[in-house]
C-alpha cells in the first residue's frame, strides 16, 4: 500500500509502509532535489558532531585525572584526644584580709613569684622597712668595729688622756705625775725583789751552814721592808691631792685604757656580739617579710592565668583558692590508642596534631610517654599516650581543645606515589590496578605493585612512572574511552 503527496512544483514523494520514501521524478524535479541535498547534508553533519562533543563533555565531567609524581608516603596511627597542660596550680593567700589591688587578669602570662593581687598591708610594709633599717644599722656597727679606730677617734682618746692628766695635776697640787709614776715603778721593782729573795730561800740546797739560811731569811726580810717603803711612798704621793687627786688618777687610768683598747682592735667577744646582733636583726626582717608575703597573692609557677576570682574590697580567707595558673610550655595532648596499634609506637617518634576548633592548623608533636597499663572501656582496651607539642605552636591552642593525632609509624621519601582513590584493589588475588590514559587518549586498566600504603596515598613500586596520567570515575558504572580516536 502506498500514499502519494504532491506540491506546487509537481515533485512527488511516495511514503511506503516501511517508512522509506520513493521519489517520483517529473520534469524539473531533479534540480530541486539536488539543491535540497546540498543544503541539508552539512547541517546534518554539524548536528552529529555537536551531539558527540556534548556526549564527551558529559563523560569528562565524571572523570578525575591525576599526574603521577614523586613525594613522601607516610603511615600513621590515628587517635582522638584532648589538649592538656603539664602543670596547674591554685592561687590563694596565706592570711585573711580585704583585697586592696588586683594586678593581673585571666589570660595574662606570669612568672613564678609575680604578685597577682594583694590585701591591705600598710602595717606589714612599715614593719618590713623598720626591720630592714635595724639590720642595716647592725651591719654598719659590725663593719665599724672591724675597721678599727680612725684618726679622729684616736685624737679624741688622746685628748681625753690629756684632760684627765690635767685634772689630776690640779687635784694633786705639788705632786708631779712623773714622781708618782716613778714611785709606782719603784714599788713594782721592790715587789719583784721580794719574789726573787723568796725564790732563793725556797730553792737553797740542803746541808748548808746555819748562817747561810739565816742570811737568806734576812734578805727576804730586807726586800719586804723596801717594798713596804715603796708602797708607802706611792700612797703618800697619791694622798698628796686628797680624794679628788685619787679620782683624777683613776680617770687618767681609764682614758689610757680606752686608748689602748682602740689601738688593740676589737676583742673576739665584741665581734661575736656584733654577729649576734646581725643574726637577730636578720631574723626580725624575715618575720616581717613573711607577714607581708602572707598578704600577697603570688604565682607559684610560670604560666597563664586561666581563672581569677578576685575583686577590690573583697574579703578572702587564708588557703581558699581564688584562681588558677596553668603551665602551657609545653602543651601536651593526651590520646588513647587501641591495643592493636600501640605496639607500633615508641617514645620519641614524630606525630602531627590537628584541632577541631582551628581550621587548617597542623602542629608537629613528639610521642613523650606510652602508658604501661591499658584502660578498658566498653570492652575495648586502649593505652593512654602523651604527645608533647613542639615549641612555638599556634598561640590560639587552648587547654581542653579536642585534638586529632596522627602518629607516624613509617615514612618513605622521594618515592613514586598515587592517591588511594585512584587505586582498585583485588583483595582475593592481592593485586592492585589503576586506569591510565594511553597514547590513543583511551583509559586502560593496568596492574601496579604497591609498596608502603598510607591512609591517603600509597607508594608505587612497579607499573607506573612519573608523568603518567591516571583517572578515576566520579560517577557511572564504568570508565569508557576518554577522548576521541
Amino acid at each position: 500500500m502506498r500514499a502519494e503527496f504532491a506540491n506546487s512544483t509537481a515533485c512527488r514523494f511516495a511514503a511506503t509502509m516501511d517508512g522509506s520514501f520513493d521519489l517520483k521524478r517529473p520534469v524539473g524535479c531533479s534540480l530541486l532535489l539536488l539543491a535540497v541535498l546540498m543544503l541539508g547534508v552539512p547541517v546534518l553533519v554539524f548536528a552529529s558532531r555537536q551531539n558527540q562533543a556534548a556526549s564527551e563533555a558529559a563523560q569528562h565531567a565524571n572523570i578525575d585525572l591525576h599526574t603521577v609524581t614523586t613525594g613522601d608516603v607516610t603511615v600513621a596511627v590515628t587517635a582522638l584526644g584532648q589538649v592538656d597542660a603539664d602543670v596547674s596550680a591554685n592561687l590563694s593567700v596565706a592570711s585573711a584580709g580585704r583585697v586592696a589591688e588586683v594586678l593581673a587578669q585571666p589570660g595574662d602570662i606570669v612568672r613564678a613569684g609575680d604578685v597577682i593581687a594583694h590585701l591591705e598591708n600598710d602595717t606589714q610594709q612599715i614593719g618590713v622597712e623598720q626591720a630592714r633599717l635595724g639590720l642595716e644599722m647592725a651591719q654598719v656597727r659590725r663593719d665599724d668595729l672591724l675597721a678599727g679606730p680612725d684618726s679622729g677617734q684616736i685624737a679624741v682618746a688622746q685628748a681625753n688622756i690629756d684632760a684627765a692628766r690635767g685634772s689630776y695635776r690640779s687635784a694633786a697640787g705639788a705632786v708631779n705625775p712623773d714622781d708618782l709614776r716613778a714611785a709606782e715603778l719603784g714599788y713594782q721593782q721592790a715587789l719583784a725583789a721580794v719574789e726573787n729573795a723568796q725564790h732563793a730561800r725556797a730553792t737553797a740546797p740542803g746541808g748548808q751552814p746555819e748562817e747561810r739560811y739565816a742570811l737568806l731569811d734576812a734578805q727576804v726580810g730586807a726586800a719586804s721592808f723596801q717594798a713596804e717603803i715603796a708602797r708607802l711612798r706611792v700612797e703618800s704621793l697619791r694622798r698628796g691631792g686628797g680624794a679628788q687627786a685619787g679620782a683624777a688618777a683613776a680617770r687618767v687610768d681609764q682614758a689610757e685604757a680606752e686608748l689602748e683598747r682602740l689601738l688593740a682592735g676589737p676583742a673576739q667577744s665584741q665581734i661575736d656580739s656584733a654577729d649576734a646582733a646581725i643574726a637577730q636583726a636578720s631574723a626580725a626582717l624575715d618575720r616581717a617579710q613573711t607577714a607581708l608575703d602572707n598578704t600577697l597573692v603570688t604565682a607559684p609557677i610560670e604560666g597563664v592565668i586561666t581563672a581569677l576570682n578576685l575583686e577590690v574590697g573583697q574579703l578572702i580567707a587564708p588557703g581558699v583558692p581564688v584562681g588558677m595558673i596553668t603551665d602551657v610550655t609545653p602543651l601536651r595532648v593526651l590520646v588513647n590508642v587501641d591495643e592493636i596499634d600501640v605496639r607500633q609506637l615508641h617514645e620519641g617518634m614524630a606525630a602531627s596534631i590537628t584541632f577541631d576548633a582551628l581550621e587548617n592548623v597542623t602542629v608537629p608533636a613528639t610521642v613523650e610517654r606510652i602508658a604501661l597499663v591499658g584502660v578498658e572501656q566498653g570492652g575495648i582496651v586502649s593505652y593512654p599516650v602523651t604527645l608533647r607539642l613542639d615549641e612555638g605552636v599556634d598561640s590560639r591552642i587552648r587547654v581542653g581543645m579536642t585534638a586529632d593525632a596522627s602518629l607516624i609509624t613509617d615514612t618513605r621519601t622521594g618515592v613514586l606515589f598515587v592517591p588511594n582513590r585512584y587505586i582498585r584493589l583485588d583483595r582475593q588475588r592481592g593485586t592492585a590496578f589503576v586506569n591510565v590514559v594511553n597514547a590513543a587518549g583511551e583509559l586502560e586498566e593496568i596492574e601496579i605493585t604497591l609498596g608502603l600504603q598510607g591512609d591517603d596515598v600509597s607508594e608505587v613500586v612497579a607499573g607506573l612512572q612519573a608523568g603518567d596520567v591516571i583517572a578515576v570515575e566520579l560517577g557511572g558504572d564504568s570508565l569508557a574511552i576518554f577522548g576521541g580516536g
